[in-house]
């Protein structure tokens, strides 16, 4: 009671301050890396609320190793901590149509203070906590008292988080929202990228939470339960390595260009190129697949398929040879974290290391969500 009882007046407070609008960066909030000085405000796994603890201890002992020179138990007690909060109010998994599925999710990553810097590791897990319709409405309800920029902005590190930091307004109010609707309780799924091989190899994997008890995903596509990506290529700047499985009878060409871009450019017919090139805007397009429909790599590496090819075939017309991304809203759908090439990026939301890392899927999925709640002019 008294976790509710502070939740609603931390909303009187908030609200009283803040802006009308509401943007995309309220509905997928990127945290600001904490100062060494805001860690005791950040969330970790064991913190509790009304539904328990964020995390289940239980479920995070299956995850494969994170980081290879640091043992899960430690980077559980040390070092893992909430980087970005979601609201879903439309989840659905596999073929359609499927009724929708209401959740918040949380993204975590290792983040270490080291001689006054800051900085993460290229793992993460996801986690996911769902609510039937009614307990929804009180969840967004709680949500729209976010409301902090205009309607404009792109999806960035949180703007009036980066300003105030977490000892503002804003984090204090969204941290009690969590610890009050999320918690064990409601806990139905851990995700988890890891990373090893010095840093050119990662495994996907991901559990079900039925009862308390977690449950091996099957990844769609290649039959399986982990998944790996490995990109060795001098500089990042093409691909070496590919999928581990690949889904080769789904989308050999997708598998191939990932494997050796080098040798897919220099024998890919343009078709073949322009196939692939939209098969990456395919998946970056969640009115196209979902996590039901796509395997873990496939989707993560999409990202940095769309950027190689815009750098490798500046020639074809993108703004109208590849339209698979249709949200015809007025939203700012540029993805304002693009940079040179990185082929080894194959984060969708958080951190390389201490750069924002947003992928055109997760852009693409918060203006879908955006539309969902009618918020766009």
């Amino acid at each position: 009671m008294k976790i509710i009882a502070l939740f609603l007046s931390l909303g009187l407070i908030f609200t009283s301050s803040s802006a009308i609008a509401m943007s995309l960066n309220d509905l997928t909030i990127l945290l600001p890396l904490p100062q060494e000085s805001e860690m005791s405000l950040v969330l970790k796994p064991e913190d509790k609320g009304a539904q328990g603890a964020l995390l289940s201890k239980k479920t995070y002992q299956e995850i494969v190793q994170l980081v290879p020179e640091v043992p899960n138990h430690i980077i559980w007690k040390q070092a893992l901590q909430v980087v970005g909060v979601r609201i879903d109010p439309c989840f659905t998994e596999g073929e359609g149509p499927l009724p929708c599925r209401r959740q918040i999710r949380l993204v975590w990553q290792p983040v270490f203070h080291e001689e006054g810097v800051v900085d993460t590791r290229d793992a993460a897990i996801h986690s996911f906590y769902e609510f039937d319709d009614e307990s929804f409405k009180k969840v967004w309800q709680a949500w729209q008292k976010l409301s902090s920029g205009s309607s404009q902005d792109a999806l960035q590190i949180h703007p009036r988080l980066k300003k105030e930091g977490l000892h503002g307004a804003y984090w204090i109010y969204l941290r009690s929202l969590i610890l009050n609707f999320c918690g064990e309780n409601n806990l139905i799924r851990m995700t988890a990228m890891n990373v090893m091989a010095g840093e050119q190899l990662w495994i996907f994997s991901g559990f079900d939470v039925i009862n308390g008890q977690a449950k091996h995903m099957a990844i769609p596509r290649i039959r399986g339960q982990t998944q790996g990506v490995i990109q060795s290529s001098s500089q990042f700047q093409s691909f070496s390595g590919g999928m581990m499985p690949a889904p080769e009878e789904h989308d050999p060409e997708f598998s191939k260009l990932t494997a050796d871009s080098w040798t897919a450019k220099k024998k890919f017919t343009e078709a073949q190129i322009r196939e692939v090139l939209g098969r990456a805007l395919e998946y970056e397009n969640p009115e196209r697949h979902n996590p039901g429909t796509i395997d873990c790599a496939s989707c993560h590496l999409a990202n940095m398929v769309h950027q190689w090819g815009e750098v490798n075939f500046a020639q074809f017309n993108w703004n109208s040879d590849f339209k698979e991304s249709k949200f015809q809203s007025a939203w700012n759908l540029t993805n304002p974290t693009k940079t040179t090439i990185k082929t080894n990026q194959l984060r969708a939301f958080g951190y390389f290391t201490n750069v924002p890392a947003i992928s055109q899927r997760v852009i693409n999925e918060t203006a879908q969500t955006a539309i969902y709640f009618k918020l766009q002019k």
